[in-house]
């Protein structure tokens, strides 16, 4: 059964989210995971035998918002984006409930499982940066080195603006309301092309995309020392959270903590910081647990 209220706005959504993938500058392999949850899609590239690497993407965003960064780093790694189950993109909830983040951790598990993968490199933006960390506490044993780029409610609070903004958002806007509040000011086909259809991809999602049900609380004050070697890079014009506050409680948790001046919360339009800082931390070839304590 389509999650889609009619069929038009299933084709127009699925569209868009084909035009974004086209943008992936290498060669991919896509695979449909039957596992409790449903069916995940994964999205691969690179070389079979390298490093794996895990993408998980932010709100909306599906597996193809890697596209800026996948280039490179599928010249190193087995890449593999996976689309967030639940989340707006071409993985199916068809199975179990997802009712909380557990929910969510224990399917991220079973994806690892059904991918063959013991352990892996982590790497998740914004929401997939919330559900990263989350997964890497609950088995630290499966991430060998972490990533989280601008993730929210994990090292401080929602800004007020934000949650404001939260509050009096149209559950069910059209694609051009939401459009406009993805980007204030632009208009669909001003900008760069490439930025253009990703925004497009959020807006028919938000539009058109039954809601994910799943909370995605602050995660527990208890949160004193990350378990595995990771990096957080924080957009220093982040709409989401004060970056400075966020960075700081990083870097008390032992994390390797850069601010991008500048930067949005989505980090798309000035990707090569966010690409040579991903790549820097991933080639690391020290222990995870020697490079974590070197940040200190």
């Amino acid at each position: 059964m389509s999650a889609f209220a009619a069929p038009e706005l299933e084709a127009a959504y699925f569209g868009a989210y084909d035009a974004v993938l086209a943008q992936w500058p290498v060669p991919v392999e896509t695979a449909d995971l039957a596992g409790r949850y449903g069916t995940t899609r994964v999205t691969s590239a690179g070389p079979s035998a390298a490093q794996p690497l895990v993408l998980l993407h932010g709100y909306s965003g599906t597996s193809g918002m890697w596209y800026p960064v996948v280039g490179a780093l599928a010249e190193e790694h087995r890449v593999r984006a996976v689309d967030i189950m639940g989340e707006p993109g071409r993985s199916r909830h068809t199975g179990a409930a997802l009712t909380s983040m557990d929910d969510l951790v224990d399917w991220l598990e079973e994806t690892f499982d059904l991918l063959g993968l013991p352990a892996a490199d982590l790497c998740g933006q914004s929401l997939g940066g919330h559900l990263a960390l989350r997964f890497t506490l609950a088995h630290p044993e499966r991430v060998r080195r972490l990533v989280l780029l601008d993730p929210p409610l994990v090292f401080a609070g929602l800004s007020p603006e934000f949650e404001e903004l939260g509050r009096n958002r149209d559950p069910h806007p059209t694609f051009e309301d939401a459009r406009a509040m993805l980007a204030p000011g632009t208009a669909p086909g001003s900008g760069p092309a490439h930025l253009q259809a990703y925004l497009d991809l959020l807006a028919h999602g938000a539009a058109h995309f039954p809601a994910s049900p799943i909370v995605y609380p602050h995660l527990p004050d208890g949160l004193t020392r990350l378990p595995v070697s990771t990096l957080v890079a924080l957009a220093g014009a982040s709409e989401v959270h004060d970056s400075e506050a966020a960075a700081e409680a990083a870097r008390r948790a032992g994390a390797h903590t850069v601010i991008l001046p500048g930067a949005g919360h989505s980090l798309l339009a000035d990707i090569e910081p966010v690409r040579s800082l991903v790549l820097e931390h991933l080639r690391q070839t020290d222990s995870p647990a020697a490079a974590q304590s070197s940040d200190e």
